[in-house]
């Protein structure tokens, strides 16, 4: 059996590569990095086979493999580049797409992961902003505090919050019902930030509209919702099972309807979620039985639990950050609050979100290089009052 400090130093050092992409001329993959930590703890002898298969939570999978799919035939219908078109050409100016982005990011990632959303909007808005003569850094960081402060809202805008709804025993319904008034209040201060450091009457040129599938998108926004109503309706049943069914029968759909083969779906799915969440759920389960886990129980739900969540998002990043915390969670109102907080705790700095890092590397391979000094002069103030506005807002109405 390997000492604590083993377990923890193999487990921490795992978390701190996760902010990386490359090491000199060596590439990382989060999920991968995720699954070799895994292997480490087991080899070790960290924890049993039988404990890491325990350790696993299947209906948070089982939630993300649903949400995926929907994303992935949503995208497939050329639903995110019109929507990301039409939005240029309907703001016109500068300050109206920063506004305009950060608003249609958080719509989408209301319903649909916020790593898809940055991931399918970024590359759009580079070409805008690349063509015309503005500055590409406020819409471009719009993206990121957009997607971040949606995806609070409700139980499938990240996969932390799908880890929470399966975990805590909340209801989608509780679940939306607090949180949602915290992201609208934070977007209105995102918004508030961005304004001023957005020049403003900049024309647009104009951009084409591409093509897209109108049944295709309707029915694929469709099976969104009926996923979410679902969740809301029957708060009993596992929600990963609801989840899973309603990705399978998206599928089934297009396969049946829109003849196209299932394979195209689930090739284009990003399969690394669930292999990055495999790793940390193992990680987190060696933990289980060291010293750190009674450091990590003492914390409560209140101002210093959401300091340790804020903190500990920005040095392993928020989803690890989760699970790990998930342990010492008090009470409904400390499971709002970690769902909040690590979220909206994404928006300080490139580590604590991979929705950063994904518009980070998009920019830079189109040739738009976002200054992280820039980035942290807009997201560290943004995360940190919007993280104490819903702090207080959840403690206030909890």
């Amino acid at each position: 059996m390997a000492s604590d400090a083993l377990v923890i130093a193999v487990v921490l050092v795992t978390f701190g590569l996760l902010f990386f992409n490359q090491i000199r001329v060596y590439p990382l993959s989060r999920s991968l990095t995720s699954a070799t930590g895994a292997v480490v703890v087991l080899a070790i002898g960290a924890i049993s086979p039988d404990e890491a298969l325990a350790s696993v939570d299947t209906s948070t999978l089982l939630l993300l493999f649903g949400m995926l799919a929907h994303v992935e035939a949503l995208s497939l219908s050329g639903f995110y580049g019109w929507a990301g078109s039409y939005l240029v050409d309907y703001t016109g100016t500068a300050r109206r797409l920063t506004v305009g982005t950060l608003v249609l990011a958080a719509v989408l990632s209301t319903f649909a992961l916020n790593d898809a959303t940055v991931l399918l909007l970024t590359p759009i808005l580079v070409k805008v902003v690349r063509n015309a003569d503005v500055d590409p850094i406020p819409p471009l960081i719009a993206v990121v505090l957009g997607a971040n402060i949606g995806s609070v809202a409700t139980p499938l805008g990240n996969p932390q919050n799908a880890y929470i709804l399966n975990r805590s025993g909340l209801t989608s319904v509780e679940f939306v019902t607090h949180l949602a008034p915290v992201a609208f209040v934070c977007l209105f201060v995102a918004a508030l930030v961005l304004v001023p450091i957005t020049t403003s009457g900049v024309p647009l040129p104009e951009v084409p509209v591409p093509d897209i599938d109108e049944e295709w998108a309707l029915s694929s926004l469709a099976f969104l919702l009926a996923t979410f109503v679902l969740l809301i309706l029957f708060p009993d049943a596992d929600p990963g099972i609801i989840a899973a069914s309603m990705g399978i029968l998206h599928i089934s759909w297009l396969q049946l309807f829109r003849r196209v083969p299932g394979e195209d779906v689930l090739h284009g799915m990003d399969w690394s979620i669930i292999v990055l969440f495999v790793g940390i759920f193992i990680l987190v389960g060696s933990l289980e039985q060291t010293s750190l886990m009674s450091v990590v129980g003492g914390f409560g739900a209140g101002w210093r639990f959401a300091g340790l969540t804020f903190v500990l998002s920005n040095l392993i990043s928020n989803v690890p950050a989760v699970v790990l915390l998930s342990s010492g969670v008090s009470g409904d109102a400390g499971w709002l609050v970690l769902s909040a907080v690590s979220t909206l705790a994404g928006n300080a700095t490139p580590i604590a979100s991979a929705a950063t890092l994904i518009v980070l590397q998009q920019a830079a391979r189109r040739g738009v290089d976002i200054s992280i000094v820039r980035l942290l002069s807009v997201g560290l103030p943004v995360s940190i009052l919007t993280s104490a506005i819903a702090v207080f807002l959840l403690h206030a109405g909890v």
